[in-house]
């Protein structure tokens, strides 16, 4: 079977005909057999879910216009980021007449498509994140890489996003791999955690406390710039705006400037813009002696 048929649309058009197949047996009966048939009907009506099976898929429809409304407004925002809590109503009511739109005329639906119910599961779902972000518990692995350079793994433990942060000792440079779905994880309580949920927590904070923490872990190492994934790149921005000389990004004030990162002294960076970084939730550190796994 598909996935389809499985899902919560699936779930519920399969009782919607089976609801549909037994009212046509009704008018189809003769004398004979209309009682029967009327009895099955009303065993299927009591005994189906249609009723939870259409809250479900209700829900689900007003979950994919909420998103679709908060992508047009803020694009590359997190699905769930605190700031889509200003846009309420407006986004409710527009996601609400979207997913109206899309029931046609399935009177069943279109009293569970409102906009009291889509603002209800977008404040739900911002709270359920932020409950995850909000946790400040960080695991701590220290290790070395192939080379034998230190190297540090930093894993937050509600939401499994983690890195590696590599050093080398001799010329004071440090590099940082943060694709979760690579690294392995090193929460005692989750060893399994495979990282593929990293894209529902993108873009909340988490990695700047990840980088900031190693940074305070290794203060005198500058972190170079690398290959940056598109979801890393903006995180990288920030650091190098609010210390331009620990941490390397892609910089338009030094391009102008022709200033080479890598080489660059701090007396050369000493008049580089600072945008200072929000506050950050303090990190609750604790140190794991080996990989979970």
């Amino acid at each position: 079977m598909s996935d389809e048929y499985y899902s919560p649309e699936g779930e519920y058009l399969r009782r919607v005909l089976r609801r549909r197949h037994a009212r046509t047996e009704v008018a189809a009966a003769g004398w004979f057999g209309r009682r029967r048939a009327r009895d099955q009907l009303r065993e299927l009506e009591e005994s189906d879910g249609l009723d939870d099976a259409a809250q479900r898929w209700a829900r689900s429809m007003l979950l994919t216009e909420i998103a679709n409304a908060w992508a047009r407004t803020s694009r590359h925002s997190n699905e769930w980021h605190p700031r889509l809590l200003e846009h309420l109503p407006g986004l409710a009511e527009e996601a609400a007449a979207e997913a109206v739109l899309q029931a046609g005329d399935d009177e069943l639906l279109h009293p569970l498509l409102t906009a009291a119910a889509a603002e209800q599961l977008a404040r739900e779902n911002v709270d359920r994140v932020r409950r995850v972000v909000d946790d400040p518990t960080i695991y701590l692995l220290r290790t070395t890489t192939p080379e034998g350079n230190p190297m540090t793994v930093l894993q937050h433990a509600a939401s499994g996003l983690r890195g590696r942060f590599a050093v080398d000792p001799f010329d004071g440079f440090g590099d940082v791999f943060s694709k979760p779905y690579d690294i392995p994880s090193i929460n005692p309580d989750n060893p399994h955690d495979d990282g593929n949920r990293w894209e529902l927590y993108a873009g909340l904070g988490i990695g700047r406390r990840l980088y900031l923490s190693a940074a305070d872990l290794h203060p005198h190492v500058r972190w170079r710039a690398g290959i940056q994934s598109p979801y890393a790149a903006p995180l990288r921005t920030r650091l190098h705006d609010a210390d331009p000389y620990h941490w390397g990004a892609s910089c338009t004030w030094c391009n102008e400037r022709r200033i080479i990162w890598r080489e660059a002294d701090p007396t050369k960076l000493a008049e580089h813009p600072i945008t200072p970084a929000p506050a950050a939730i303090a990190p609750r550190i604790i140190e794991v002696i080996t990989s979970s796994r």
